[in-house]
Formats: C-alpha cells, structure tokens, sequence
C-alpha cells in the first residue's frame, strides 16, 4: 500500500488538473503526466475551450443579447438588469470584434445556440494555442515522482540507498520539510548522488502549488 505522503503529494497533483499513475509493484513513487505548451511549457488546458472564429477563450459568462452586460455563469439572474423584454443570456463570446458579434448572420446563429461557448453549440473547440505564448503546439511532459518526508524518513541516507537503484535521470524527489507542527516547506531535486547533502538544500516553496507548477 502506499504511504500517506505518496498518497497526498499524489492528490496535490491531481487537484492541480495533472495525470497521475500509480505503477504496479513500485510502493515509492507514482508517475505524473501533463500536456503543456512546447515552447514555452505552460499548463495546456484541454478543458478550456476557445471561439472556432477568433481564439478568444471561454471566461464562463453570460452576456446580454441587448445591452453587452456580462455575468458570471453562477448568477442566478434569468433577466439581465437593462429589462428589456427581448434580452437573451447566453455564453457569448466576449471578444467585441468577433464575428459571432459583428456579421449579423453569424451573430443571429451565436444566439440560437445560446453563445459560442454553450454546451451544445459548435462555435467553440478545445484550446489550439498557448494562452501564455501563443503556439500551437504542445507536448507531454511526465515525470516519476519520489517523496522524502523528514518527519517520518529518520535517515536519509537509508532513504537514498533504498531507492537509487530505480531513480534514473529526469525523476524529481520531492522533500517535505517541517518548520512546525503547522506548516511545512517543500524543495525538489532532479539529480540523486551519494555526496547530496540534505541540510544544504534550499527549501524554496510555501505550497504544494507553486512547487507542481515549477515541475511542470
């Protein structure tokens, strides 16, 4: 079975949209896998989706076929505020110079299908380009996961010694350290060698977040 820090650095991961595997007969570590943007490797989100006819990306809101007011989804107002009898909600693409607002014919489709980002329509697709950088092109990065934790791994060295045998080059260990009973700090390293000395590695993140990110 494996251990709680596996487990819960594990689900950090997966709360942060990033695939995780579990291998078979490996109680150490787990395998992480994310698509990210090729050049630059930003989180490549392919759950966002995207206008089909400008690119612009989906802010889950509604807007108002009359007046352009927007709202959040989560809004329970079935009218929009300006009362005008002939006013629509709808999902719209937010980009005042798209099509889906300025040709008439396509605006009138955009409605009918209740906004470019409306489940059922077909004016959206998933993200084609970088949100950070604008490429089209994106690649899996994955990465084997180990986990030192200081409170439990009395020694370290019986730590590395139980596990360089398998951790091959590219693998990230990730280390918990204890600054009290409340708060912990986290460090990564990519390169395991006999000669590492652990008192001299810089912890340099407060959350599980911003470490996942700089991994990715």
């Amino acid at each position: 079975m494996k251990s709680k820090d596996i487990k819960s650095i594990a689900y950090a991961f997966i709360s942060e949209d990033v695939n995780v595997y579990f291998p078979d007969n490996d109680e150490d570590c787990f395998i992480v896998e994310k698509l990210v943007c090729a050049a630059c490797k930003a989180f490549w989100h392919t759950s966002l989706n995207e206008c089909y006819f400008c690119g612009e990306i989906n802010y889950y809101l509604y807007v108002c076929t009359s007046c352009g007011k927007k709202y959040s989804i989560t809004n329970s107002t079935i009218k929009c505020s300006c009362k005008d009898s002939e006013s629509k909600l709808i999902k719209a693409c937010v980009n005042k110079e798209c099509l889906t607002n300025t040709d008439d014919v396509l605006k009138s489709f955009s409605i009918t299908e209740k906004g470019v980002f409306d489940l059922d329509s077909s004016q959206s697709l998933s993200q084609m380009y970088c949100i950070k950088c604008g490429s089209p092109e994106n690649t899996y990065r994955s990465f084997k996961i180990f986990v030192f934790n200081d409170n439990e791994e009395t020694n370290f060295k019986d730590y590395y010694l139980r596990i360089n045998s398998y951790f091959d080059f590219g693998d990230i260990l990730i280390l918990k350290k204890h600054i009290d009973i409340n708060e912990l700090v986290y460090a990564f390293i990519t390169e395991l060698t006999s000669d590492l000395k652990i008192d001299q590695i810089e912890y340099k993140y407060s959350s599980m977040s911003k470490l996942i990110k700089n991994i990715i």
